[in-house]
């Protein structure tokens, strides 16, 4: 027979021989409870998914099996098996526990008979002792594959082997002072241990189901049902059982804590009730029907591996659980019960799921440009991987303070929430408070308290988690989601989303970011062209016009010359403003040109701007009118102002017909001012709006017509409003007119200040 190499236990003969031990082995046998042992076995195997599990004592070259389970041993009554078929010789000759997790590759037992001969790949034995602390036994279990043992099942198994030591010892010691103490011994530290974990009286447990019936006296009933609550109590893993009519007769503490019980719950339910006692569901939140139930499959004669149950108790965290079960068949075969094994696995599944997020969400941001469509996408992967019914993403304009919708989700097949049309402003219900705050906000209930939502809450929404969407140090979004049930705040949940938040700020800044590039690329050889060609006009007419002073006569007299110099004269002047503003909106740019901010009214500048202009709007045949307020105080450089007003009223007049009209006026609210100026004139195509906010751009129309300009106007307007925090927007419907908005915030911010 093969066996471990001697480096490792030099006395393992000396150990499993010696005559002390093989004297307490056989006292063992005489006394241990067999019984007892088939279904520890039974249970312990259970607990750990294992399909063996053997309790049996060591003699030399031969193990005695009390009890076991798998490979159709269980309920077998004892046998004897040859000791090569396990490692349990190792697990006594060392004295304690061994672990393997793959044998073939454990260098202690890859050339044992147990490994090469019969296949075994994973092994956990713990040592069984008794009252005199010999090792006289293993409890073991046994798998043909590999497996990665986890603490919490090693937990049970050294639990449950040490209920059984503590059995046997005191088993052993209550048989000696039944034969009258004829060696006078004190009982052992483990027979004391039996008795103070067991608090049972000291009679004899009894070897078989039918000695239980038998008119023995009370205690020994009462003896084994302690020592029974004892080992359910102890075991971490949840154990329930029932008998054939389905009354439940195992229901341990373990069980109670994932239900939500309390430990004195009532468990006198009926079948048909568990679904609803026990707040019992699919993982899609459905109700189980009373069939579905896994005790109630057991008991039809199913054997379920690893079925995920989630636990809906009142005022608890959902939990969910994994149930192993099969029915409990006696010795003829017959079904006279069921059990069932009941895993936590809350935060596995919740880890699997928040795993899916993230990686839903990046998907959906990697496989799509389209904001809306790429968000909508990750709202969705994200409320069905956690079973939330509705999602919203919300994104902040600066200027106004308000949150605006860009996206939403709702579960398919459930009423959509009516809003997600208005802007929210300040710090207004959730996504107000979680975008004015830059911190996430977990509402347990929305029904009620000060963030209270009740048209939600009328759609049946109840928990709420509002997470910002940031964009650096700014704070420019929201993510909300909401659970059809009330949950208390998750730690890890929300740690998740915010990072699926900063994967849509991230998201919205590569989206710019590529946009300026595009932008950028795109411009520079335009812009090159575009300074060229503009330079080139009035430099091509001051040198023609040169050329033509240079070639008159010497004697012309300065009169006749006049209108050649007067072309000259008005082409260098056109230079040297395209030159002033290309400066100017350098220097702009890179941030070079300060902003002077002081209180300012921006009536006052543009009714100033309006009153500049009136004399050339008369002469072209123009109404130009203004509709202004008293004031319109905001904190900005009135000069610069100054400037983008009159490009805007100067664009405005000079594209506007005979008998156009030009309208200017302005609007106030809580935090920004948009001044408008809209036009009767050419207007400006769809396609070019973007375009003449460019440097050197002009319209179509405008060149078509030969209208004079530098096409720096805009430009310049859009930079200055830019430079303020503010935005100049353009919009131009049909053929005619075009309306120009510029909105400024009341107090710039430091960013739009100071960024170059």
């Amino acid at each position: 027979m093969d066996r471990p190499t001697s480096g490792y236990w030099p006395s393992r003969d000396s150990v499993l021989g010696a005559p002390d031990r093989i004297a307490a082995v056989d006292r063992a046998h005489s006394t241990a409870s067999r019984c007892l042992a088939d279904q520890l076995a039974r249970l312990v195997a259970e607990a750990c998914g294992a399909p063996n599990a053997l309790i049996s004592l060591v003699h030399v070259q031969r193990q005695i099996v009390l009890g076991s389970f798998g490979a159709g041993r269980a309920g077998a009554g004892p046998a004897e098996i040859a000791a090569e078929r396990s490692l349990c010789e190792a697990v006594v000759a060392a004295g304690i526990p061994i672990i393997v997790g793959d044998a073939t590759q454990d260098r202690r037992f890859a050339e044992t008979a147990a490994v090469r001969k019969h296949g075994l790949a994973a092994y956990v034995g713990f040592p069984i002792r008794d009252a005199e602390d010999q090792v006289v036994g293993v409890l073991a279990i046994g798998d043909h594959l590999p497996r990665d043992w986890s603490a919490r099942q090693l937990t049970v198994i050294d639990d449950a082997a040490q209920l059984f030591t503590a059995g046997l010892a005191g088993e052993i010691d209550r048989e000696r002072r039944l034969a009258g103490g004829d060696d006078g011994a004190e009982p052992g530290p483990a027979a004391e241990a039996a008795s103070t974990e067991t608090g049972a009286p000291e009679t004899a447990v009894p070897d078989t189901v039918a000695d239980l019936t038998d008119p023995s006296p009370a205690d020994r009933l009462d003896e084994i049902h302690a020592f029974t609550e004892a080992l359910l109590t102890s075991l971490q893993t949840g154990v329930a059982a029932c008998d054939r009519h389905g009354r439940l007769i195992v229901f341990n503490q373990a069980v109670r804590r994932m239900l939500g019980m309390p430990d004195d719950g009532a468990t006198d339910v009926e079948p048909d009730e568990w679904p609803g006692a026990l707040h019992l569901y699919h993982p899609d939140r459905r109700p189980f029907a009373a069939d579905d139930v896994p005790l109630r499959r057991a008991l039809r004669g199913e054997r379920l591996r690893d079925v995920d149950v989630l636990v809906l108790a009142p005022g608890q965290r959902p939990r969910m659980v994994s149930v192993n079960g099969q029915p409990i068949v006696d010795s003829a075969g017959d079904r006279i019960g069921a059990v069932i094994t009941v895993e936590d696995i809350t935060q596995r599944r919740r880890a699997e799921q928040l795993q899916a997020c993230e990686l839903a969400t990046a998907q959906a941001l990697a496989d799509t440009s389209d904001l809306p469509a790429a968000a909508t996408t990750a709202l969705a992967a994200i409320g069905t991987s956690l079973n939330w019914p509705h999602a919203e993403l919300w994104l902040a304009d600066e200027l106004s303070g308000a949150l605006t919708p860009v996206a939403r989700w709702d579960e398919p097949g459930r009423a959509s929430i009516p809003r997600m049309s208005d802007p929210v402003v300040g710090g207004a219900g959730l996504t107000g408070t979680v975008w004015k705050a830059g911190a996430p906000i977990w509402v347990p209930d929305i029904a009620a308290g000060p963030m209270a939502d009740p048209v939600a809450a009328g759609c049946g929404l109840h928990a709420a988690l509002g997470v910002p969407v940031r964009s650096g140090d700014q704070t420019i979004g929201v993510l909300a989601f909401f659970s059809a049930h009330a949950e208390e705040p998750e730690s890890s949940l929300i740690a998740v989303l915010l990072g699926i938040a900063a994967q849509i700020g991230q998201y919205l800044e590569r989206r710019r970011a590529e946009s300026y590039a595009v932008r950028l690329a795109r411009s520079e050889e335009e812009y090159i062209a575009l300074v060229g060609h503009e330079l080139r006009t009035p430099l091509t007419s001051i040198a023609a016009y040169a050329e033509l002073l240079r070639e008159s006569p010497d004697d012309e007299r300065l009169g006749s010359l006049r209108p050649l110099l007067e072309v000259v004269d008005r082409n260098t002047r056109l230079l040297l403003a395209i030159v002033e503003n290309l400066l100017d909106l350098a220097a702009l740019d890179s941030g070079h040109t300060m902003l002077e901010l002081v209180p300012t009214d921006l009536a006052t500048i543009v009714r100033e701007a309006v009153e500049a202009y009136r004399p050339a709007a008369d002469e072209q045949g123009v109404r130009l009118r203004a509709e202004l307020p008293p004031d319109a105080p905001l904190v900005a450089d009135p000069e610069r102002l100054r400037q983008a007003v009159d490009h805007l009223i100067d664009n405005a007049v000079r594209y506007s017909p005979d008998g156009g009209d030009v309208n200017v006026s302005l609007d106030r609210s809580d935090s920004v001012v948009a001044l408008t100026v809209a036009d009767s004139g050419i207007g400006i195509p769809e396609t070019e709006l973007e375009l003449v906010t460019r440097r050197l751009r002009r319209g179509s129309r405008s060149t078509e017509r030969k209208i004079r300009g530098t096409g720096l106007g805009l430009a310049i307007a859009s930079t200055v409003l830019a430079r303020h925090g503010g935005t100049l927007t353009l919009q131009s419907p049909g053929e005619q007119g075009t309306t120009a908005t510029a909105r400024l915030p009341q107090h710039p911010p430091t960013a739009a200040v100071t960024r170059g």
